[in-house]
């Protein structure tokens, strides 16, 4: 077998989003894992446009974008899929999140050092360390 062709990884998309207090939102899932809210692309979206639905459907959190920098982020899921996954920063402003799907346990705001510790995945920590430093802050 040679190198994965990237064109065979499977797209997808997701928000990490700020509350007004700077706090980010952390989905557990079922499964214990901690991470931030993403999804499959459907036919004719755009990656941002399939990011702001996720957030909105795993969460019912309302989030807008203002910049659309996107950041991405790869990896092969437990059924052996390789992912590739377009991320946005996202806002929100004084919304509690609500749990509407099964494989999902919790989701809720944290402030940013905590939910480095929480984040299960590398990946995911050192996207949030990027955008937190493109944003002018620490960490």
């Amino acid at each position: 077998m040679g190198p994965m062709c990237p064109a065979a990884q499977v797209p997808g998309a997701g928000g990490v989003v700020f509350d007004d207090a700077g706090r980010v939102l952390v989905l557990t899932l079922a499964r214990g894992e901690r991470v931030f809210p993403k999804g499959h692309l459907e036919a004719g979206e755009t990656p941002l446009e399939a990011a702001v639905r996720e957030v909105e459907e795993e969460t019912g959190v309302k989030a807008w974008c203002d910049d659309p920098t996107a950041y991405t982020t790869s990896y092969v899921n437990p059924r052996g899929v390789p992912r590739l996954v377009t991320w946005f920063v996202m806002r929100c402003s004084d919304q509690t999140p609500v749990v509407r799907e099964s494989g999902i346990a919790a989701a809720e705001f944290h402030p940013v050092e905590e939910a480095l510790r929480l984040l299960t995945h590398e990946s995911d920590r050192e996207l949030l360390r990027r955008i937190v430093a493109a944003r002018g802050g620490a960490p």
